[in-house]
Order: structure tokens, then C-alpha cells, then sequence
């Protein structure tokens, strides 16, 4: 018995500034026609619903129209980042609020035979001590069952010992908080998305799996190639007895637009020196 999951990140939706929306029929007619058990979404479904209700409205409306089940955690473009990271954007309750308003609750878990599939809040984390304790709750509560975290921002960019304060993966202190909660254990699999490249790996006794993006990549004159760019979507098929397995879904077919040549959806790159 198995139970697969569609996993898609970063499509980056709006209906006033639909830079990126052209690539999402395409990956709904693929999706119907894959008919997984549950799609969950590893965040940034909007382009800006960090301050824009009718941009995460909308990126709810095209979810629904998958006519799947589905389950979404919050990027940072849908309720902001870090204050250290110093964004343009910081998390506030307000911003909390608003995903809950419009898509739902801000992370959630579900059982399936053999699993505990968690979705992780990476944004709301340090910011939400009531997310921090739903989690925590989750966790406790997986028993025998081996636990998936799902969640937008990877757990680390490359070993669990990094301490450097970075853009693209939950930052130090919040890793050391996540990996408390495991009381010695370490979550089976993290699946994330965020940094716009597709890559799969076993690192500190956690296979790592990030999503590549659906709405764009970051060019290599903006961001240093660590895995594939390319745009697509992940199936898991999770079985009983706790074995796990994905596959990469490339569409080659999608428009690969590049972040730093579009300016008038996040503005001006800087690039690398």
C-alpha cells in the first residue's frame, strides 16, 4: 500500500501582475492527469501575498481548480521574512494572519500508513510561538511513524552544523529549535522548495529533496547553480513500511523565465560579484 503526494513550489501567482501565471495550466493538466492521493504546495504561491489579499486569493482559486485535495504552507512571499535578513518585507502577525484568512491554517499534519506528513511553517517559526508549539505537538505525536516535513525553505544548504546566517535555508537558531523537537530523532525526509533548483540528497542522516520552482529560475549571474534549474514538480510515494521514494518531473515545456531579467516583479538583481 502506497500514498503519493505531488509536491509544487513557487509559482509565484498574481492576478494583477500575472508575470508567471502562463506555466500554471500546463502543471494543472499534468497533475489531473497524475491524480495523486494530495498535492501540497511548499510555498510562495503568491507573488506578493505578503501585502496583496487578492494575490493569495487568487493563488487559492488556482489550487482549487486542480480539483484535488490539496494543503499549502506560506513562503516568504506570501507572508514575509526574517527581520535579520533585512527584507523589505518582515513577518508580522498582520501577515500571519492574512494566510490564514485566505489559504488556512499555517502549517497542518496528516497520517498516512507508515507516515506522519508534517507541513512546516519555516517563516512564521521564529515569529509564531504558537506554530512553534503546534509543531512541536506534531512531532510528539508521530509515534512509531516516520515523519516527512514539508516545508519551503530547506532545513540546511549543506550540513546541519552550518551557522552562517543565509538567505536560502532556515536560519541557525531555528534549525537547533526544529531538531530539538525531534528529542535525539531526525525527520526521515525534509521537502522544500524556495531556492528555485531541483536537488536530491542524504545528508546528516535526512534525505533532503528540493522542488524545483514552477513561475522562474534565478540565472547564474544571480545565484550560484547548486543543484538543477530547471522548473518542474515532485511525486512522493510514501509506503507502509516506512520506504520513500520521488520522482522528478521536469517540464521542459514550461517558459523558463529568469527573476533577474524581470525587474518589475520583485526589482533590480544584484549580481554576484
Amino acid at each position: 500500500m502506497s500514498f503519493r503526494i505531488a509536491q509544487i513550489s513557487d509559482t509565484h501567482l498574481s492576478r494583477a501582475r500575472p508575470f508567471f501565471d502562463g506555466n500554471f495550466p500546463p502543471l494543472a493538466k499534468a497533475l489531473r492527469a497524475a491524480r495523486p492521493e494530495l498535492v501540497i504546495h511548499t510555498g510562495d504561491l503568491a507573488l506578493d501575498g505578503a501585502d496583496s489579499d487578492d494575490d493569495l486569493n487568487h493563488g487559492v482559486e488556482a489550487m482549487n481548480s486542480l480539483g484535488l485535495d490539496w494543503l499549502a504552507v506560506p513562503g516568504n512571499h506570501d507572508v514575509g521574512d526574517d527581520a535579520v535578513l533585512a527584507g523589505k518585507q518582515p513577518i508580522t502577525p498582520e501577515r500571519l494572519a492574512r494566510w490564514e484568512r485566505c489559504v488556512g491554517p499555517l502549517g497542518f499534519y496528516r497520517d498516512i500508513p507508515g507516515w506522519r506528513i508534517v507541513g512546516l511553517d519555516t517563516q512564521g517559526f521564529s515569529a509564531n510561538p504558537a506554530h512553534r508549539e503546534f509543531l512541536a505537538e506534531a512531532i510528539r505525536g508521530a509515534g512509531d511513524r516516520r515523519v516527512a516535513l514539508f516545508q519551503h525553505k530547506p532545513i540546511t544548504e549543506e550540513a546541519l552544523a552550518d551557522n552562517a546566517v543565509n538567505y536560502w535555508p532556515l536560519l541557525p537558531n531555528s534549525r537547533a529549535e526544529l531538531l530539538a523537537m525531534f528529542d535525539g530523532r531526525r525527520p526521515a525526509l525534509v521537502a522544500s522548495g524556495h531556492v528555485h533548483q531541483q536537488r536530491d540528497r542524504v545528508a546528516d542522516g535526512i534525505r533532503q529533496i528540493w522542488a524545483p520552482a514552477i513561475g522562474f529560475i534565478v540565472g547564474d549571474a544571480f545565484q550560484k547553480p547548486v543543484g538543477h534549474k530547471l522548473l518542474g514538480w515532485v511525486e512522493h510515494e510514501f509506503h507502509e513500511d516506512g520506504r520513500h521514494e520521488a520522482r522528478l518531473h521536469a517540464m521542459e515545456h514550461l517558459v523558463l523565465h529568469d527573476i533577474g531579467r524581470i525587474p518589475r516583479a520583485y526589482g533590480a538583481l544584484a549580481p554576484l560579484a
